[in-house]
């Protein structure tokens, strides 16, 4: 096959998480295959005393986990730098001690992903809530609020409210400015994130709620760094991501942008 534009990613899964398919050696060799030299695996961080089937793995996977991405990351050294990571929520300090031995004792970095809140020890996506402005302001203050942890390489998907929050209004505007404010406060890039490319809804015209064309003018306008994600969670997602769009995107809204976070950069 031919190879992909793009030659790294941080942002991927496994099928632990409930919602991908594919073993771990599988997905490291659709990587090679694909020409990727930086392939980062970052499931769903798993959260011990919290159950939450078909979003992430249970917290006694942890252990098979780490030893087969490590395992898989020696065996295929030659090819392919391997990472092992977890694309995790911020649910303030929680967690924070879990998350800060997590990236001192196992794991090369994490990634902030906020899908959802943390209530009576279960999550609850933003989206489920009656109240969408309600929805979007949480959103935004646990996503910052995370950034300035200082715990996460980047943000993934900062402009996924906009899947729940259908209109680009004056709320979304403040929702952008926050998110590209923090990132430039914080240092921590944000993802352009490739996901909905694999929703089987590709179109040349790109009707996406994500990534946001205006919410990344926004961004481009402070500055902040951008990144490239596959979000990949499927062996088909890694050999024919959209690279030659994204990049385009990148291009057309004049991001920052960076192929590499500081772990990698020589």
């Amino acid at each position: 096959m031919s190879k992909g534009l793009l030659d790294y990613t941080y942002h991927s899964h496994t099928e632990r998480c409930g919602h991908a398919y594919g073993t771990d050696e599988e997905f490291i060799q659709a990587a090679i295959e694909r020409g990727l030299k930086i392939y980062g695996v970052s499931d769903h961080i798993f959260l011990p005393g919290v159950s939450d089937p078909g979003m992430r793995g249970e917290y006694s996977e942890l252990d098979g986990y780490c030893k087969s991405i490590r395992s898989l990351a020696e065996k295929y050294k030659d090819k392919i730098k391997v990472h092992l990571a977890f694309e995790a929520e911020w649910y303030g300090d929680t967690f924070k001690e879990y998350y800060e031995q997590l990236i001192a004792e196992r794991v090369d970095y994490l990634i902030l992903g906020q899908h959802n809140f943390l209530l009576n020890n279960r999550c609850f996506g933003y989206g489920y809530l009656p109240d969408k402005r309600e929805s979007v302001i949480r959103y935004v203050n646990d996503l910052t609020d995370g950034m300035r942890s200082g715990l996460f390489a980047y943000a993934a998907h900062p402009d996924l409210f906009l899947l729940w929050y259908r209109k680009w209004d004056d709320l979304a505007i403040w929702a952008a400015e926050e998110i590209a404010k923090t990132s430039v406060e914080t240092g921590v890039p944000l993802e352009v994130n490739m996901g909905q490319s694999h929703w089987a809804k590709y179109k040349d015209n790109h009707d996406y709620t994500y990534p946001s064309h205006p919410f990344w003018d926004i961004v481009s306008k402070h500055g902040c760094k951008a990144i490239i994600g596959m979000d990949a969670h499927t062996i088909d997602q890694i050999l024919t991501s959209q690279d030659k769009w994204y990049l385009n995107f990148v291009k057309k809204h004049k991001l920052n942008y960076i192929n590499r976070l500081p772990l990698d950069q020589e």
